[in-house]
């Protein structure tokens, strides 16, 4: 690979097989994710029930926090593969999936003409298997489609820079506006900061006059403008008031929903969140830093100007912002892997950045160590004990491939250091996902919940039930968008399912009890026993219980 190249179309081969097995294992078998997935998902479903494509509802409460194009793809998932009534998570997760086999080939299509083939398809593989976009690609959200379509953006601006065109403006367009109907102007934010460094910097962005292509800015603005209108004339303008100024405003000036970290943090974390393409991490930029250092107009100082614009602006704007998860810094993990990807073969090729191999690599170890310990904390904390074994078996082969994979760099065997990171996630992230995490049964509380009660009452309506204590999304996507999962006291007038946490009332329950509501006496008809899990959006063990109670005959 890092001698002679192999043609593109077995890169874009390889490349695409990389991305399908690390974001297809536990797709169907991964339960329902709180809180955010789980509200997508069942936000896509009631859209799907209802036919309404232009309001965004979660039960009755409207959704006003993101566009509607990724309710729109699942919801089309879910007419092509379920039924009416049945929940298929893999359907809805497979617009993720899709968006993240497009990041990989857009950026690897970018990289052939920024860094070239070989450090392109390098700087895909590495991105492909990093741990936050694996995440991302397997769960029903926006952010693997956020990524596709600004690397399509900026994939398209490297090519422009390249001397290529007509092409490039309509991808950069249609992906500009593929990202504003997805989630908002995150896209468009990032473009203008990396445009205006640019333009700061080399005082000239000239090389873009093919982008004024006006056919192409027209499909721009049909992609969003028209449901933008919509929802602005169903709303009354309040789609956009809680939107942008609620929910992205929010977040800017203060954190929201105890996400708030310090200036900093996503620095802090990168071993982490772009593990494990993050043993190359410091190598690539000081590598970029130094071509751009050496000065000239060549391609590769050229490209790694463009990369460092494409990342540093974005970078420092998520880390000023009080809000902070994991994901945000996603768009721009692309250019720091076509970094990445061009000082792995001038380290192959020169045996250079001895310095920042040897930080990069202790930092490496402790991060695998990191990844490992989260693995087998989850297992023996939350999962059965009879799978421990298979457990430690995935974790030890992986991480002693990736500890391999790190000495292998220290001493400046760059080809078998970067094919050891490349198994060990494959067998980490597929272990991980297709086993270990779909079988922690604790995890699936709101998934056994609904069993019984299907069990109990089969044919109960969801709107005869009522969870006061348990309120997570993810037990009204399995249950029905009419549950009431709100605190108030029970409404006892009919019959009804009730569930309750024992852990939070100081009262045994049985089959036939009697107790009071106000005035009323209330008979426990039936008693399903405990439902036991741990709900991890709070942190909090649950048992749960499930009465049939109605007012007394008497």
């Amino acid at each position: 690979m890092f001698g002679q190249s192999l043609k593109r179309r077995w890169h874009v081969l390889m490349l695409s097989l990389l991305t399908l097995a690390m974001v297809l294992p536990g797709l169907a078998s991964l339960p329902v994710i709180d809180r955010d997935e789980a509200r997508y998902a069942q936000a896509s479903v009631q859209m799907a029930e209802s036919g309404d494509l232009l309001n965004i509802r979660f039960q009755d409460e409207a959704r006003n926090k993101k566009p509607a194009g990724v309710y729109w793809l699942q919801t089309a998932m879910i007419k092509t593969f379920a039924q009416d009534g049945e929940r298929k998570i893999w359907a809805q997760r497979l617009p993720s999936v899709f968006g993240a086999l497009m990041t990989i080939l857009f950026l690897y299509w970018g990289g052939l003409k920024m860094v070239g083939r070989d450090a392109a398809f390098i700087g895909s593989a590495l991105l492909a298997v990093s741990l936050v976009f694996v995440f991302e690609g397997h769960i029903a959200k926006t952010d693997a489609l956020l990524c596709a379509s600004t690397t399509a953006v900026f994939a398209a601006l490297g090519r422009l820079r390249n001397g290529v065109g007509k092409l490039e403006a309509w991808v950069f367009w249609i992906g500009l506006g593929l990202s504003i109907i997805i989630k908002g102007p995150i896209g468009l934010v990032l473009v203008v900061l990396s445009l205006t460094s640019l333009l700061i910097w080399e005082r000239s962005l000239s090389w873009a006059k093919p982008l004024l292509n006006i056919g192409a800015i027209v499909v721009f603005v049909l992609l969003w403008l028209p449901w933008a209108v919509a929802i602005f004339i169903a709303t009354d303008g309040a789609f956009f008031v809680e939107s942008l100024g609620n929910d992205l405003g929010g977040k800017v000036v203060s954190a929201q929903e105890n996400h708030g970290a310090p200036p900093g943090t996503h620095l802090a974390v990168i071993a982490l969140t772009l593990w494990p393409a993050s043993l190359f991490l410091l190598p690539g930029l000081v590598y970029a830093v130094k071509a751009v250092r050496s000065g000239g107009g060549g391609t590769v100082p050229r490209a790694m100007r463009y990369c460092l614009a494409w990342a540093v602006p974005f970078w420092v704007l998520i880390e000023i912002m009080p809000t902070k998860l994991p994901h945000y810094a996603l768009p721009v993990f692309p250019a720091l892997c076509l970094m990445m990807g061009a000082a792995i073969l001038a380290m192959h090729h020169l045996g250079d950045f001895a310095k920042s191999r040897i930080i990069n690599g202790c930092l490496f170890i402790l991060a695998s160590a990191g990844v490992v310990a989260g693995l087998l904390f989850v297992q023996v904390q939350y999962g059965e004990y009879y799978r421990e074994t298979l457990t430690f078996a995935i974790c030890l082969m992986g991480g002693l491939i990736a500890i391999v994979g790190a000495f292998a760099v220290l001493l400046g065997k760059i080809r078998t250091g970067f094919f050891s990171v490349l198994l060990s996630a494959l067998i980490l992230s597929g272990g991980a996902y297709g086993y270990i995490l779909p079988k922690l049964d604790n995890f699936r509380t709101s998934e056994f919940l609904a069993n019984e009660i299907k069990t109990l009452a089969p044919n109960i309506s969801s709107k005869d039930i009522h969870s006061p204590h348990y309120s997570e999304p993810s037990l009204v996507y399995h249950v029905g968008s009419e549950i009431d999962v709100t605190a108030r006291q029970t409404d006892l007038s009919r019959d009804r399912l009730v569930v309750l946490d024992v852990n939070r009332n100081d009262f045994e329950i049985r089959q036939a009890d009697v107790f009071s509501q106000g005035t009323k006496k209330i008979c426990v008809t039936e008693f399903i026993p405990p439902v036991t899990g741990f709900n991890y959006s709070k942190g909090d063990e649950v048992t749960l219980v499930i009465l049939r109670a109605a007012p007394c005959g008497d």
